[in-house]
């Protein structure tokens, strides 16, 4: 039987030099989301679980039919379950924002605008070139969720901040009018594509993840979106499998995720198809496991609220198609929308 942890800290692992596998920040953000593993796992398997469970909400999952493992706060011999960890500089360069960006400007799947920049200087440098863009973005290469990101206006440029978020070589280009967000994941087994799947993310304005949907099928995901956007994802589903190829000759062996988004320019809707890619697992996967664990709807949504917005929302609570899925003491409370 095997023994996971739920490694959560994997981009902390791959670029923090200063990388402690139990610090505090660390075990923060598994002791947050741990519980993802519940709804995904479909094997007998031993968690060496960061947090402590009532007996009461495993019991509600397993009435949902949720496979819930064995828990063992001291277990040794673990494996990995959200990183890959087969090698450790494959693993670097393919969840690097920057090899994303060099492969969609070489290949026009996007960083159309884009360049890479060391110093807020060169920021200036580079946005002075594109004089009708005066909304945009700066990137760390290695953040994710959001974290990290920059937004200003190129007439009103506060360098304190920006020397601040510009601590080694960043990406900067323009904000688009974004529409929605997908991310197309690639299940990947040994270096050979399987299955592949689409969700839409529900982000943010920073980007920061916030839910998202998904269907049982792709097909059905891609009548959902052409039903609610009046757009295609026909092109989007065959550029993807070019990126996924890609990452596959440089040395990816297992799930491949790629995040895209429709925008609008001059009521014009246009895909960008390469923002960044993840080679590890994502909350893709739990959104597209509970799609096929209901493959009778039409869609399923993965909503993620913190306490202050539920608060906000009076009718939130009353909404009985809602399902809670995490536990208790949590900062994000998430649940499940079944859609017929």
């Amino acid at each position: 039987m095997k023994t996971y942890k739920v490694d959560l800290d994997y981009e902390s692992f791959l670029f923090d030099p200063n990388y402690t596998e139990d610090s505090v920040s660390n075990l923060k953000i598994i002791r947050e989301f741990e519980y993802i593993f519940f709804l995904v796992n479909q094997e007998n398997c031993i968690l060496k679980n960061a947090r402590d469970y009532e007996k009461n909400y495993l019991n509600k999952l397993k009435g949902l039919d949720f496979v819930i493992p064995q828990l063992d706060p001291r277990a040794k011999n673990t494996e990995s379950w959200w990183g890959n960890r087969h090698s450790y500089s494959i693993e670097q360069n393919l969840n690097s924002k920057i090899t994303s960006a060099e492969l969609g400007k070489k290949n026009n799947w996007g960083f159309y605008k884009g360049a890479l920049a060391k110093s807020s200087e060169e920021v200036e440098a580079h946005i002075k070139q594109f004089p009708e863009y005066k909304n945009w973005i700066i990137k760390r290469p290695h953040s994710f969720s959001g974290i990290g990101h920059y937004q200003f206006n190129s007439e009103n440029i506060n360098k304190f901040i920006m020397n601040k978020i510009i601590l080694g070589e960043v990406l900067v280009e323009p904000l688009y009018k974004r529409v929605f967000d997908i991310g197309t994941t690639f299940v990947v087994k040994d270096g050979i594509i399987e299955r592949q799947f689409m969700v839409e993310n529900i982000n943010s304005a920073n980007g920061g993840f916030k839910g998202g949907v998904g269907a049982s099928t792709l097909d059905k995901f891609k009548k959902y979106i052409l039903e609610k956007y009046s757009y295609s994802l026909d092109e989007l589903e065959q550029i993807t499998k070019e990126i996924a190829t890609n990452y596959l000759d440089m040395g990816a062996i297992n799930n491949i995720q790629i995040d895209s988004f429709i925008y609008e320019e001059d009521g014009v809707l246009k895909l960008y198809p390469l923002v960044e890619v993840n080679y590890r697992k994502t909350m893709g996967l739990v959104i597209q496991t509970l799609a096929d664990k209901y493959p009778d709807c039409s869609t399923v949504e993965w909503v993620i609220r913190t306490k202050k917005e539920i608060d906000e929302d009076k009718e939130f609570y009353t909404r009985s198609e809602l399902v809670r899925l995490s536990p208790d003491g949590t900062h994000f409370q998430t649940y499940l929308k079944r859609n017929l």
